[in-house]
């Protein structure tokens, strides 16, 4: 008797699991406050209305538990953001201290960057990353694979009916920060930078050159000053501060 009444207790306690809802769960790691509106499903197959995301609001994040890696004692989240401006997907890894994230891929508009202040770039203008492999240990970057690519410059160009560079950026560590380093050249503009993602914010270095007035003049205006041949910009940034 004693073993029937441990194996239905038992057999409760997975079915309760299996139907927690999701938002109990976020309720009990502190309620929604600012980081998100909502949340319906289960925890393992639920969505969150109105997330943030280091400030960045995001309409919807689809979730889902996946159960074998509990197994292992980790725990692995497969996501799919769907929103106006950014749509992404991927999966997320927590063991012990690591955090690892894999398989992502994500579209946003450059506004997401807080780019409409560049005179002529088409705020609507995609920016295309692919993460292979985001390990952090606590706050450390310890290993990074990806890319990412735009042409939203070669259209600010085209504006004024020149030829602007394609920029191809890769994924990498650098003394424990995320580091996002770029280039694009084409015959009337050439940029090149790196953008460092910290947990409380970020940095970034721009270097540009032009020989074209119409250009130069966009650089001026979207804050980057001149140096001899060059035209550049550096910076530090919190999250939270960019535009909405």
């Amino acid at each position: 008797m004693a073993l029937r009444i441990s194996a239905a207790l038992v057999f409760l306690a997975i079915w309760l699991v299996v139907l927690m809802p999701l938002k109990a769960v976020l309720i009990a790691a502190g309620g929604p406050g600012d980081v998100y509106q909502d949340a319906y499903g289960t925890i393992w197959d639920g969505r969150v209305h109105g997330l943030r995301v280091n400030g960045e609001p995001v309409q919807e994040v689809a979730v889902s538990l996946r159960p074998l890696a509990l197994l292992r004692g980790q725990l692995a989240v497969d996501w799919r953001l769907a929103d106006e401006s950014v749509r992404g997907q991927g999966r997320i890894g927590i063991g012990r201290s690591q955090l690892r994230l894999t398989g992502t891929e994500l579209t946003l508009q450059a506004s997401r960057l807080g780019a409409r202040v560049w005179p002529g770039l088409d705020p609507t203008a995609r920016i295309f990353v692919t993460v292979d492999q985001l390990v952090l240990d606590g706050e450390r970057c310890v290993e990074a694979r990806g890319e990412a690519r735009t042409g939203a410059l070669a259209g600010m160009a085209q504006a004024y009916d020149l030829l602007g560079p394609v920029l191809e950026g890769e994924l990498g560590c650098r003394d424990g920060d995320v580091l996002l380093t770029f280039a694009g050249d084409s015959p009337d503009l050439s940029l090149s930078g790196e953008v460092v993602l910290r947990r409380s914010g970020y940095g970034w270095a721009v270097q540009a050159s032009t020989a074209r007035a119409e250009l130069a003049d966009a650089l001026s205006l979207a804050g980057l000053e001149r140096e001899g041949g060059h035209w550049r910009s550096r910076g530090d940034a919190a999250y939270d501060a960019r535009n909405d």
